[in-house]
């Protein structure tokens, strides 16, 4: 290819640039692509052992000096530059190399990078994963290709091209980088989901976060400093903290506890707040009431949500003015996002095969949990686009299912007979670095419930 867009000299700089901007785009459309089919194709919530699996396979095989296979034995079209410029020959050149599978692969670290983007389902990882595999094939023909006419240039070229050892070293380069992705995998997989001991229903704001242990109120920071005590069933949302008290609401200020705001609520639950809001949930007659009140006037009650019994309305979670709750009917699971300072609502999640419950809210971002017959899932993705969730968290089933088949009948059965988890996801909360959950036993009391952290 250095030979190819080499001459005449006058086009080599506008051959050299087409051949890089081709070389980007090919890669880029090629693993965005794979992601798209990963994330259509499947979700896989442990995505990340495989993907050390794969990576320590082709590192191994790289370190080896292994031949490569699957192998495609094929140059690009050569006669493109006899019968186009040659600028635009070479962003057409570009473009087959980006794109990987038309030419001859040199390592396997091609086909590690199409099974991890596979797995991981990500069009963004794929996008950047297509821009650095289409930069590492055009970077070697834009810096050589200008002074290949040079004696220099000339030695760079026959010792890139006609020395084995070159590429020995590179795939040794390469094998190198694989075992860092190994490593580095290692390392998340074993921080997946950090226990922060016992406690349940946390909250936000920026990097503190606030929940409730059997001994009271905790308040940390996200990177463990700043242990404080703050009153039990209390919630954080912007430089606001409130609690409840029987049927007492407090609101203070955070960072001295100096009051805001007391209200009473008849049978209060469950509160959000915010700098601007605070939404209580509250049992009435025959079900549960969704309210809100602006902290500029605390005396007008804004209706939300009612719902009459066996439908159940969830933990409110507050972001600014926009509050999310889940609703848990008898047929029909939903995630409802409502725009406080609007007075708009919407549906961002249904499902009539899953329960969603749980949600909570950061800027443009939205969690919950997602359980199945077979499986329960944390999910976060932006609370306007569907389909896009990933699995941050993944347990087995949430019950003990039956053995498929009746006592002595044949035990082939096509029915999956899930393992049960140990523990139950349930309320989640959102920053910009961790996912927090609230696991409760499947066995035991819920007193022994504990809060776990995610990255991100």
């Amino acid at each position: 290819m250095i030979e190819t867009i080499s001459g005449p000299r006058r086009l080599v700089s506008a051959s050299c640039a087409a051949f890089g901007v081709g070389a980007c785009l090919g890669g880029i459309v090629t693993f965005a692509l794979l992601g798209l089919v990963g994330r259509a194709a499947h979700s896989f919530g442990h995505a990340l052992p495989f993907v050390a699996v794969v990576a320590g396979a082709a590192g191994i095989a790289e370190a080896r000096g292994m031949a490569v296979a699957p192998q495609i034995r094929r140059q690009v079209p050569e006669h493109w530059r006899r019968v186009v410029a040659l600028p635009l020959a070479a962003g057409l050149y570009g473009i087959l190399l980006g794109i990987g599978f038309t030419t001859f692969v040199y390592t396997f670290a091609l086909w590690a990078l199409v099974a991890i983007v596979l797995l991981l389902g990500s069009p963004v990882t794929g996008v950047l994963t297509g821009l650095a595999f289409g930069a590492g094939r055009a970077l070697p023909v834009v810096l050589l290709a200008p002074i290949v006419h040079v004696r220099f240039g000339r030695d760079l070229v026959d010792r890139m091209a006609q020395r084995p050892r070159t590429l020995s070293v590179v795939r040794l380069a390469v094998a190198s980088c694989l075992l860092v992705v190994v490593l580095a995998v290692l390392g998340t997989a074993a921080g997946a989901a950090t226990n922060l001991g016992s406690g349940t229903d946390p909250s936000v704001s920026g990097t503190s976060v606030v929940w409730t242990a059997p001994t009271g109120g905790v308040l940390r920071q996200e990177d463990g400093s700043g242990a404080a005590t703050v009153p039990p069933r209390a919630t954080v949302g912007g430089s606001l903290l409130a609690w409840r008290d029987g049927s007492t609401v407090h609101v203070a200020r955070l960072a001295d506890l100096s009051p805001v705001l007391d209200l009473d609520v008849t049978g209060v639950n469950a509160i959000a707040v915010s700098d601007e809001w605070l939404v209580t949930r509250a049992q009435v007659p025959g079900g549960e009431k969704l309210t809100a009140r602006s902290l500029s006037a605390p005396s007008t009650v804004v209706p939300v949500a009612t719902a009459h019994t066996p439908t159940r309305l969830g933990r409110p979670a507050l972001d600014g003015s926009l509050l999310v709750y889940h609703v848990a009917a008898s047929r029909l699971s939903s995630i409802v996002a409502v725009d406080l300072a609007g007075g708009t609502r919407r549906v961002v999640r249904r499902s009539a095969s899953g329960q969603l419950t749980n949600p909570a809210v950061l800027g443009a971002d939205l969690v919950y949990d997602r359980l199945t017959n077979t499986a329960q899932l944390v999910q976060v993705g932006p609370i306007d686009r569907r389909g896009s969730d990933r699995i941050a968290l993944k347990l087995n089933a949430p019950s003990i299912h039956d053995a498929g088949h009746e006592s002595h009948y044949s035990n082939h059965t096509r029915t999956r007979r899930p393992r049960p988890a140990n523990w139950r996801l349930w309320t989640t909360a959102l920053s910009s670095r961790n996912v927090y959950v609230t696991l409760l036993p499947r066995i035991g009391s819920p007193a022994s419930a504990r809060l776990v952290s995610v990255a991100r």
